[in-house]
């Protein structure tokens, strides 16, 4: 079952860095199974990511899988958090789509105008900001996900990227491409004349 998982992980990070949600070596993305975590090794590109390259981690982000010259993501207790938040979440995709991201700079929430997602997305809290990988973040993302309803599935980081965690990498995908789309939506629209 791990190795299953661990081919989703490399197929959706791939796919985030093809769909142009992830540059360089930005981003990571993660699974919870049973209570294990498995997360896209640190320093390594999306793009290329393989499953030899996905971490197996406990609650407390320590290795349970030795691999030379890997260590997770320094994201890890970020997406470690977001899970203790919400038991019914499977699935975690951290990226910094360029639109979102821009407005997360400016610190702005992501405006919710199109029908989907008023829909889907309802709303996208912000999450002020802490430097990435810090305990800081970590403890700031838990807070803002255990606060927001149960139908948010995403959240923005002030200065950073966005967080889409849901049931399935598909359904995680999905929701930071549509968070994406309207992004690039509102910022059209504000600069109609």
């Amino acid at each position: 079952m791990i190795e299953n998982l661990k081919k989703q992980i490399a197929k959706y990070s791939k796919l985030l860095y093809q769909s142009g949600l992830v540059g360089a070596a930005g981003g990571n993305v993660s699974m919870k199974f049973e209570d294990k975590f498995l997360v896209t090794a640190g320093g390594r590109s999306l793009r290329e990511i393989k499953k030899d390259e996905i971490i197996v981690v406990d609650e407390n982000g320590n290795m349970l899988e030795e691999k030379s010259n890997l260590k997770p993501s320094k994201e890890t207790m970020l997406h470690i958090n977001v899970y203790k938040a919400r038991d019914d979440v499977d699935s975690i995709i951290h990226a910094h789509p360029a639109y979102l991201t821009a407005y997360a700079v400016k610190n702005k929430k992501l405006p919710i105008l199109t029908a989907s997602a008023k829909l889907k997305l309802i709303d996208v809290p912000m999450v002020k900001y802490c430097a990435p990988g810090s305990k800081g973040l970590a403890e700031n993302v838990f807070k803002t996900v255990r606060d927001a309803p149960d139908n948010i599935s995403a959240i923005s980081l002030s200065c950073h990227g966005l967080i889409a965690f849901s049931k399935g990498l598909e359904n995680c995908f999905n929701i930071a491409e549509l968070a994406e789309e309207s992004a690039k939506t509102a910022f059209i629209s504000e600069n109609i004349k």
